[in-house]
């Protein structure tokens, strides 16, 4: 009797969940481009949402009886959320709390492991991740945290290239290999004055 009510709560949960991923997927589909001023403004309500619905998920999904309808549900919904936060961490304008999930998930670590390694409070990487401001500190840390994660991915295109010093050009080089001769004869040159110079010396000296 318990199983069938967990079976029946757990299929009224992944139906509404899937209602609203409808909703939800419907206003990802009539997004603007990222270019565009209202991009954020209606990506933010969206994720918004989805960050809801992920965590009534999440915590339906972390009872010892769960279903796994309910776990394919969650996949599916933080699929979603991850897909997005991508789309507008790579858009002009994103917020560093989007650059910093962007990252951190392509690094494939979560939130609690990013704040161990940058020496940071866990609260403050999941409120900036919501939607929250730093301050201009922390502001610094993130940035600098986003850069040891490699950077938001889909940005690469907009960092400064590192160019490899050119090579000489061919006929640079031959000029230099033509002086490197040429000093070569010049030295045999003076070489043969002082050999010679120094037999006249002694040739002199004989006769004198």
């Amino acid at each position: 009797m318990e199983h069938a009510s967990q079976e029946g709560e757990s299929s009224v949960i992944v139906s509404l969940s899937e209602a609203a991923m409808h909703m939800y997927t419907a206003a990802i589909d009539a997004l603007p481009f990222p270019e565009d001023k209202k991009f954020h403004k209606r990506a933010d309500v969206v994720l918004s949402g989805l960050r809801k619905l992920r965590a009534g998920l999440t915590e339906a999904a972390g009872r010892s009886r769960s279903t796994s309808t309910v776990i394919q549900e969650l996949s599916a919904v933080r699929r979603r959320y991850d897909d997005l936060m991508y789309r507008a961490a790579a858009a002009p304008g994103s917020s560093l709390g989007q650059q910093l999930y962007a990252a951190r998930i392509e690094a494939k670590l979560s939130a609690q492991e990013v704040a161990n390694g940058a020496g940071l409070p866990v609260d403050l990487i999941e409120d900036l991740e919501a939607g929250e401001f730093p301050t201009e500190h922390e502001a610094a840390r993130v940035r600098e945290l986003i850069a040891a994660l490699g950077g938001v991915p889909g940005t690469e295109h907009l960092r400064p290239a590192h160019h490899a010093p050119a090579p000489e050009p061919e006929h640079q080089e031959a000029e230099q290999h033509t002086e490197h001769r040429d000093g070569e004869q010049q030295d045999g040159e003076q070489h043969e004055q002082h050999v010679n110079g120094y037999d006249e010396v002694f040739a002199g000296g004989n006769t004198g």
